[in-house]
């Protein structure tokens, strides 16, 4: 199961990306909200804001939408981004943002990988004792912060918020497990004699749903149940990226689904046989 979902790991990475991007925008529109008055922040600290989400938000949305780089680590790559940005904006708002440090491990979610997850818990929790120790130093806004002293910054302050951060944590890390349970039981139940009796009749099921799609039809779902993005399948077959979406939506509305994993996970070793 964890190579095919590898597979699937650029397909995330866009649907990321595209995240990242509405991320950026709300940045953006909180920082033209400072500036007009409406919200009172100082300039310095929306210039801060501002600069460190160009950094951690567009370029990475980039890499993978204009670039199309799709190497292994680039999800290690955004959660870490995604937590340092999450870390700056602790630390220039404080105790009111401790909201952030749940994104960067809902983002690890979504690729399925218990390693990621983990690897994104383990490093918002330095984040958040290191963004306490940087505001024990020299705090953005004083008048928030009720403790001065930095035994009872870390004490009242960075301790409470980590096991916050770590209910969250366990309760993400309970939903993945739960739905990749789901996924590779819906991938793999190809014994219950109710619908396969053999594992030749899979493949003759497989292979009337090929008959049910045209030839372009075929060429895209082959691709798709091997692991192509949208833009990769694009690439592959001369077709715009809109193109490919289309024949993708049509595909799902004759096999009766939307579960891209689930396809993936259940059709992917018959893909190399029809290449």
């Amino acid at each position: 199961m964890n190579i095919i979902l590898r597979k699937n790991e650029a397909e995330i990475n866009e649907s990321v990306a595209k995240g990242l991007l509405i991320v950026f925008a709300c940045v953006v529109l909180t920082v033209l909200l400072c500036w007009v008055g409406i919200f009172d922040i100082r300039s310095g600290m929306t210039i801060i804001m501002f600069g460190v989400s160009v950094i951690t938000l567009v370029i990475p949305a980039v890499l993978i939408l204009k670039f199309h780089v799709y190497h292994i680590m680039m999800k290690y790559y955004i959660v870490v981004a995604l937590t340092v940005m999450a870390g700056t904006v602790y630390v220039l708002f404080t105790f009111q943002a401790i909201l952030v440090f749940v994104v960067p491990s809902i983002i690890a979610a979504f690729y399925l990988d218990r390693k990621l997850l983990c690897f994104s818990g383990v490093l918002t929790v330095i984040v958040l004792f290191v963004s306490h120790w940087i505001t024990g130093i020299y705090m953005f806004i004083p008048w928030l912060e009720p403790f001065k002293s930095m035994s009872d910054i870390m004490r009242y302050g960075a301790l409470p918020r980590c096991v916050q951060y770590c209910g969250c944590f366990f309760l993400i890390l309970f939903m993945m497990e739960r739905y990749k349970k789901l996924l590779l039981q819906f991938g793999t139940d190809n014994n219950s004699k109710e619908v396969y009796e053999a594992e030749d009749k899979e493949k003759i099921e497989f292979e009337v749903m090929l008959r049910g799609l045209t030839e372009r039809e075929r060429s895209v779902f082959l691709l798709m149940i091997g692991g192509y993005t949208n833009m990769q399948i694009a690439d592959k077959l001369c077709l715009s990226n809109g193109t490919v979406k289309n024949y993708i939506s049509v595909i799902y509305d004759k096999l009766g689904t939307k579960e891209r994993n689930a396809l993936i996970l259940k059709y992917n070793r018959f893909s190399r046989e029809n290449d």
